[in-house]
């Protein structure tokens, strides 16, 4: 049996119990780092897997459909078609993603970020119309194991708009026993004429509990707290979780916590940053801000209670609102190339003025 998620058991098992009638396209979302492409990735290898658990436990073939996927019909780890997906040669599966985006050992999740090849900086961020028209013989041609043919596209907001309209024609009039599957944290940046041709399907976030014993699994102290800053999403709780990331978020939120500081030499000490994290930390101490205003409660940043509770007694909540609309946008914006500490002198300028 494959390794999987502890809490992606349940909705996996659910969706492979109806695997002959499942749609052409699915649309997997949720919160961020929960795991959506390790659940993607887990449902293409069980689709193409030769000898699923449920079959092997049952042995039968008078077996009823009901019965014979009421263990989730989960990929077995074992037969040929399960090794060549794990070696990443299996010939009926694929994957479309930006080129600048590397898959990490045991594979990679959209939700959280993926490391950009530091070799090649012109690499794109965005997943191009060529890459979808290389694909016009995987998707037509007849299988080569006699069975199903998976596209996994992650993160699937990061196709351009060209790419996304030479993907619908492939959505419109799908070849049999084909199943593409999008996984996206960011739906409202996906076309409509692309959202509406896939079911989807929303991936829940494990319960503290399911989190926290996989975090003390995985070797993570002090889980709540790490668990708390990424909002509840294990995955992001484990990259919290090193010592590196937190030497930084310490740094940049103690400039968010003194509304003295001098923002542009902070924005020249912080340029080497990751954008996307810097992002996030702005996002979670805005509302880490309004939580503290409105009912006396933080939900991220837990260590620093007391700075929280200083900004929120003199901040005004329609400011607040508004810069938390910027940060909307600026995440938006943050996978395109751009001066990064131009992006961070405006963001922070904008915070000063939120918070006074």
């Amino acid at each position: 049996m494959i390794d999987l998620l502890p809490w992606h058991r349940q909705p996996l098992s659910e969706l492979l119990a109806r695997r002959d009638k499942l749609p052409h396209a699915l649309l997997i979302h949720g919160h961020q780092g929960i795991g959506k492409t390790e659940f993607a990735k887990a449902l293409a290898q069980s689709l193409l897997c030769e000898a699923p658990e449920a079959s092997q436990t049952l042995g039968t073939s008078e077996a009823t459909e009901a019965t014979e996927f009421k263990e989730g019909g989960i990929a077995c780890g074992e037969c040929n078609a399960c090794h060549w997906f794990r070696d990443g040669n299996h010939p009926d599966y694929r994957e479309l993603l930006p080129e600048n985006l590397v898959e990490e050992d045991g594979g990679s999740d959209a939700d959280t970020p993926l490391e950009a090849d530091p070799k090649d900086k012109k690499k794109s961020k965005e997943i191009k119309i060529d890459q979808v028209r290389a694909l016009a013989d995987f998707m037509t041609l007849s299988t080569h194991r006699d069975g199903f043919r998976v596209l996994v596209i992650h993160p699937a907001e990061t196709m351009n708009m060209a790419a996304a309209n030479a993907l619908l024609k492939t959505l419109e009039e799908p070849a049999a026993r084909t199943v593409i599957l999008l996984v996206t944290d960011q739906m409202a940046r996906l076309m409509p004429t692309i959202r509406s041709r896939c079911q989807r399907v929303l991936l829940p976030a494990p319960d503290a509990k399911a989190a926290l014993a996989w975090l003390a699994a995985s070797g993570v102290a002090h889980g709540e707290a790490v668990l708390a800053m990424a909002g509840g999403a294990p995955l992001d709780a484990l990259s919290f979780a090193t010592s590196d990331y937190q030497t930084e978020r310490t740094s940049f939120v103690a400039v968010l916590a003194d509304p003295a500081a001098d923002y542009m030499a902070a924005a020249q000490s912080f340029e080497k940053f990751d954008l996307n994290h810097i992002v996030t930390w702005l996002q979670t101490w805005v509302g880490d801000v309004v939580m503290t205003k409105l009912a006396d409660e933080v939900r991220h940043h837990v260590d620093d209670k007391k700075a929280l509770a200083a900004i929120a007694r003199q901040v005004q909540l329609p400011k607040l609102f508004r810069y938390e609309t910027e940060l909307r946008q600026a995440r938006r914006v943050i996978t395109h190339p751009l001066n990064a500490r131009l992006l961070l002198e405006q963001l922070l300028i904008s915070y000063q003025r939120a918070i006074h």
